[in-house]
């Protein structure tokens, strides 16, 4: 997965989406309602969330509700002066 840049990562992942990365992995997966539920937050705010992220690629849905395919993610950024 990649982004053009830090800002556009941010965009994607924001606090909220990251804690809501971490419950899933944590719990395993779980019906968008129970997720909501376990971070105690709006089930609408939730869904949308879990539509970007999805969309992104970085959380997966089925049938079965939502979860985490992946075992660990790592976030690596490269910082680079402009050239004069």
């Amino acid at each position: 997965m990649y982004f053009t840049s830090p800002a556009r990562l941010f965009q994607k992942i924001t606090p909220k989406r990251w804690e809501l990365i971490e419950k899933l992995q944590e719990a395993g997966m779980v019906s968008i309602r129970e997720l909501a539920r376990l971070l105690r937050r709006d089930i609408r705010r939730v869904h949308d969330d879990v539509v970007v992220l999805a969309e992104e690629g970085i959380i997966e849905r089925d049938a079965g509700g939502v979860f985490v395919p992946f075992a660990e993610i790592h976030t690596d950024f490269t910082l680079k002066t402009k050239a004069a």
